[in-house]
């Protein structure tokens, strides 16, 4: 095909050998950990805090069960969008001015957003005899030094500290284009690494994501849209069934069941892959067409998988444990009746295969040297060279 577009979210960068090579068949980018900060790599992806919705970067920082959040949430709120007219104005923008949001994706400082909350914090006004206490004094303390705490982490340098250019009016012009688009060597696969995202805030990355691709898709000429794929692997990470899911988790829920319901119609369309189906989302799974099943051992995770089907197609999920390495049972629109298959084994292999203990504990003796190496990468929480 001339113009297919696979974007897969990869959770523990194994698919890396897709993009390595002359035979590649995708394209790799990965989201800047610790040690990338001061790489300069066209493959390394920023995400700017200022494409974070309010509620996205609230259910990071706010803590609800404080006294004072809903002063620090109305505080917060109101110098985002005054911050946010200030770059409109800056830009003459006048018809982005004439309609925007809070939530509407525009660059800021997030520095001038922690200056003014701390005037907010120590604001006097006048008394009777003498200057009281403002309306907000001492009461953003909390949430600013929260907001502070994550922009100093190196680990959220990617999201509160990201390159200069990154901040720019038009950057989100030119990275849209670099995920939506088609490369130019012709791969139909981006290949996205997450593993070095911290996984307190994965989900708000993850969600954030899908929900600018699909607001892009949602906003585009309805004769002009090239689909896409977003493949969703490990998804029990951030797409839990929603009574377990906290307010970081809750954050993507919404935007990748809103996808799930109504993404056919913009031309997106979620791929999803999880080892424990009982732990994903079932508004998600209720909206796929076609299963692709390997083997289950778990009574619940089986379960999951016949409440998908009907009653008269129950007793084909009887073989679910007993499935071999590569066997799988597909079902779904895509085909006529349930069929159990033999996958063919990949030419580039992802590096995901079990280590064998056997081979492993006769061929692999612990070196001194790769220990180190280990420890100085979990400090630096990045792989660097040693």
């Amino acid at each position: 095909m001339k113009y297919p577009n696979i974007i897969v979210f990869d959770m523990h960068g194994e698919y890396s050998s897709l993009t390595k090579g002359e035979n590649r068949i995708a394209e790799g980018y990965k989201i800047a950990g610790a040690g990338d900060l001061d790489i300069a790599e066209n493959q390394l992806i920023y995400l700017p805090f200022w494409l974070l919705n309010r509620e996205e970067i609230l259910s990071t920082v706010l803590d609800r069960s404080d006294n004072n959040a809903p002063n620090q949430s109305s505080r917060f709120t109101s110098h985002l969008k005054d911050l946010k007219l200030a770059s409109i104005l800056k830009q003459n923008d006048e018809e982005v001015m004439k309609s925007f949001t809070v939530d509407s994706p525009i660059p800021y400082s997030i520095n001038e957003l922690i200056d003014l909350l701390r005037q907010d914090d120590i604001q006097m006004k006048p008394g009777a005899s003498k200057p009281v206490k403002g309306d907000w004094n001492g009461k953003l303390t909390r949430f600013i030094s929260r907001l502070e705490t994550k922009v100093e982490d190196k680990r959220y340098s990617f999201l509160y500290n990201p390159k200069e250019e990154c901040n720019e009016y038009g950057w989100l012009n030119t990275f849209i284009a670099k995920m939506l688009s088609i490369n130019s060597s012709g791969k139909g696969i981006k290949i996205i690494d997450f593993s070095e995202v911290p996984s307190d805030i994965l989900p708000v990355v993850t969600g954030t994501l899908a929900r600018i691709f699909y607001d892009v898709q949602f906003w585009m000429d309805s004769t002009e849209r090239t689909p896409f794929t977003l493949l969703c692997d490990e998804a029990h990470l951030y797409l839990p069934v929603k009574d377990n899911a906290d307010s970081v988790q809750k954050q993507a829920l919404f935007n990748f069941e809103r996808i799930a319901k109504e993404g056919r119609k913009y031309g997106v369309s979620l791929f999803v892959v999880s080892q424990r189906p009982s732990d994903v989302s079932k508004t998600i799974l209720s909206q796929c067409n076609n299963f692709i099943i390997l083997r289950l051992t778990n009574e619940r995770d089986q379960g999951v998988i016949k409440n998908l089907i009907p009653d008269s197609l129950k007793g084909v999920t009887d073989c679910l444990p007993i499935l071999d390495v590569g066997e799988a049972l597909v079902l779904g629109d895509s085909i006529l009746l349930p069929n159990r298959i033999k996958l063919a084994e990949p030419i580039l292999k992802p590096n995901s295969n079990t280590i064998d203990f056997w081979k492993a504990w006769n061929k692999l003796e612990p070196q001194a040297e790769e220990l180190n190496k280990a420890i100085r990468n979990m400090r630096a929480q990045s792989r660097v060279d040693v």
